[in-house]
């Protein structure tokens, strides 16, 4: 533990290769805990990677000021974890309150034109999500690719985050379907 707040003062101070040491050591326990929560250990594992992106993603005067007084890294960690879960929970049971208040019928026929903003990303984005939404689980598109599974959770993450900002939220989209 003592370590893990040394490499937390380090990444403070702007080292970002001791997150890198953090995430090394602190990932899997991490996943635990988002798991327990979630229940389903892809959902998991983007979180507490998420959670580290968006930790190296900020600026160092940043890290300084916002983190400064964090006495446990793990403590701190574990906290932005479950967060993060009970958010993705209550996320999931947002989207399936919008969707089954949708007609079924008028939500499959726009579900082609809600997925025409796939085009404008690569190739191999566009193949992986596709694959994902018809129900793979990320090892079968990994192996399907011959890629990695750490690549396919890359790749989808950044495909889900293009089309937040391509559709803003799952809101406006499932909003979106009900005017056309």
């Amino acid at each position: 533990m003592l370590q893990n707040q040394k490499y937390w003062t380090l990444f403070l101070l702007g080292d970002d290769r001791a997150l890198g040491e953090l995430y090394h050591v602190l990932f899997e326990p991490m996943v635990l805990i988002a798991y327990n929560r979630v229940k389903n250990m892809e959902v998991a594992r983007d979180i507490v990677s998420e959670l580290f992106v968006t930790l190296l993603a900020t600026s160092t005067e940043v890290r300084k000021t916002k983190w400064q007084n964090v006495e446990s890294i793990h403590a701190y960690l574990t906290t932005s974890v479950k967060n993060k879960a009970i958010d993705f929970i209550r996320a999931e049971k947002s989207h399936f309150d919008i969707l089954t208040q949708l007609p079924a019928k008028q939500l499959m026929e726009n579900n082609v034109e809600l997925l025409d903003g796939l085009h404008e990303f690569p190739l191999k984005e566009t193949k992986l999500f596709q694959l994902h939404l018809d129900g793979y689980s990320n090892i079968e598109i990994a192996e399907q690719n011959m890629i990695s599974e750490k690549t396919v959770r890359n790749k989808l993450s950044m495909t889900r985050r293009k089309m937040a900002l391509m559709y803003k939220s799952f809101t406006t989209i499932a909003l979106w379907i009900v005017v056309h």
